[in-house]
């Protein structure tokens, strides 16, 4: 188990100072769903407050409402006694501050240029002082950028101010959006999934610096869905369930409620029984299997998880393998898997365009971040899912699939994408891609952002579609349930796989808890 951080204790009589946030009845309705239903919330200076709920509660909606993103349909948001523009540049200038549930960083500007565009509210000269480029204009330039250099001193990333915001690791640009936020000098900053996709090791990371930002006299407000975080950091938490607060309270108060329990918790998943012995390893140590070869190859993303050949470096994982084999590949651990094989994924000589059959069933991936068609309804981006296919009653009878698969999804089928949860776009993203019946279908990170409930519901759709036939290869943080699905596994240390086994070994394995963990 990790160790749980111990907070400072908050300044004293804060609890008798009047709220530095006070949100009164918040309802916010698109038509005819109401996302955010009669909502009170305070958060009081110096304070750390939690907002929890499953996948589409409306937490995040609830975060737009004070932030002036959205002007909610009833109930007033005051800050420090006033009621706030509903303009978010308003609102930032009055001192709140946010980050987003998916990082919005400005990919090609520097770290440094990132944390200045957040001191624009803070900036008295003008546009005509800036085209003059006079004394004033560059005092207040040379002051910013200072604060700035601050800032990311703070947040650890000073070595970094050159570098481009995209080539940061994925943990590195949550504390940049940090950063940025606190650039604009806030009194209060809302935090929107802070931990989304880290391992352990990094979420620790990330409670000190919350702990940090609270001793620069900063009040918190955070969604996690990280229940040890949460309870590890905050004085008290709010629950939402469908739109509505159903308690607020400590950590014992929030813990015991059977309907948080039932809501958010969801029951516990189940590991198989399964246990072989893991191998260490090295370049000239190949995993050895049954049946002809299969080549898995995932092109290089942008935070260097892939699957992907390194001359000279260790081993990869073009190796022979069983079939209806489950595959993990892990950083530092990460999971894969695969149902029964149908056809080999073969290298291509450069140039060569795919074969019609190949680009309709063959790899599909589904990247992290979702990346769905936030316009368009969710009917339409099942439907472009097929848009290499010809057979109308088969995209139907697959449409009809994916509702089968995510009721959800059929319950709202003409509703706007992008005003789904997270967990619902995770959904929609995963039937998507299944509307072209891929042989392959490469998940990353499908839990990203997701409840416990949710995630087991994520994670039960692969193993059926696993039943079903389909090879899957699975990138995931989550290793104990990842682990726990796959037949095979992969762990990998700065672009090197150095250990595989099966899952439920590699779940085991001594070794791999110091390298996931960050123990001695």
């Amino acid at each position: 188990m990790s160790t749980q951080t111990v907070p400072a204790p908050r300044p004293a009589g804060t609890e008798n100072d009047a709220p530095l946030l006070h949100a009164s009845g918040v309802v916010m309705r698109f038509g005819g769903l109401t996302a955010v239903n009669n909502v009170d919330l305070t958060v009081n200076k110096g304070e750390i407050v939690g907002l929890i709920g499953p996948n589409g509660a409306g937490k995040t909606t609830f975060f737009n409402c004070l932030t002036g993103l959205y002007v909610p349909t009833e109930g007033t948001v005051r800050y420090q006694g006033t009621v706030l523009p509903p303009k978010p540049h308003l609102v930032t200038s009055a001192g709140i501050a946010r980050t987003f549930q998916n990082i919005r960083l400005f990919a090609n500007m520097t770290v440094l240029e990132n944390v200045l565009v957040g001191r624009h509210t803070r900036t008295k000269e003008g546009l005509f002082s800036a085209i003059l480029r006079g004394p004033g204009y560059k005092k207040a330039e040379a002051e910013s950028r200072d604060k700035a250099m601050e800032l990311l001193e703070f947040i650890g990333l000073d070595h970094k101010a050159e570098h481009l915001a995209r080539n940061l690791p994925y943990g590195e640009q949550r504390k940049l959006e940090i950063a940025r936020a606190m650039a604009s000098e806030p009194g209060l900053l809302l935090l929107d999934e802070p931990t989304a996709g880290m391992n352990p090791q990094e979420t620790r990371a990330a409670e000190e610096l919350v702990f940090a930002i609270r001793d620069k006299g900063i009040a918190i407000l955070v969604i996690e869905h990280d229940m040890r975080f949460i309870f590890n950091l905050c004085d008290r938490t709010a629950v939402l369930v469908q739109g509505q607060k159903i308690v607020e309270g400590d950590k014992e108060t929030v813990q015991n409620d059977e309907r948080v329990i039932t809501a958010y918790l969801g029951a516990p998943s189940k590991a198989p029984p399964r246990r072989q012995q893991a191998r260490r390893q090295t370049s000239d140590s190949p995993s050895r299997g049954r049946g002809p070869p299969r080549r898995l190859r995932q092109d290089r993303s942008r935070q260097g998880h892939q699957l992907h050949r390194q001359a000279g470096r260790g081993h990869h994982p073009d190796r022979h393998q069983r079939r209806r084999q489950d595959h993990h590949p892990a950083h530092p651990l990460r999971a894969a898997q695969a149902g029964r094989r149908h056809h080999h994924l073969r290298r291509r000589p450069a140039g060569q365009r795919p074969r019609a059959q190949d680009r309709r069933t063959g790899p599909r991936p589904l990247p992290e971040g979702r990346h769905i068609f936030p316009r368009m309804s969710i009917e339409e981006n099942l439907l472009l899912g097929a848009f290499l296919r010809k057979d109308s009653a088969g995209i139907t009878e697959d449409v009809e699939r994916a509702y089968t698969l995510f009721p959800i999804l059929g319950e709202r089928r003409k509703q706007a994408a992008g005003t789904l949860s997270g967990g619902e776009q995770q959904m929609l993203a995963m039937g998507r891609a299944l509307m072209s019946r891929p042989k392959l279908l490469m998940l990353d990170e499908p839990s990203m952002g997701l409840s416990p409930l949710m995630m087991q519901k994520i994670m039960a759709t692969i193993v059926e579609l696993k039943a079903a036939g389909t090879t899957i290869l699975l990138v995931e943080q989550n290793a104990q349930a990842a682990l726990s699905l796959s037949d095979q596994g992969y762990v990998m240390e700065t672009g090197r796989i150095v250990l595989t086994g099966t899952g439920a070994d590699l779940l085991h394995d001594e070794s791999v808890r110091k390298a996931y963990l960050g123990e001695d």
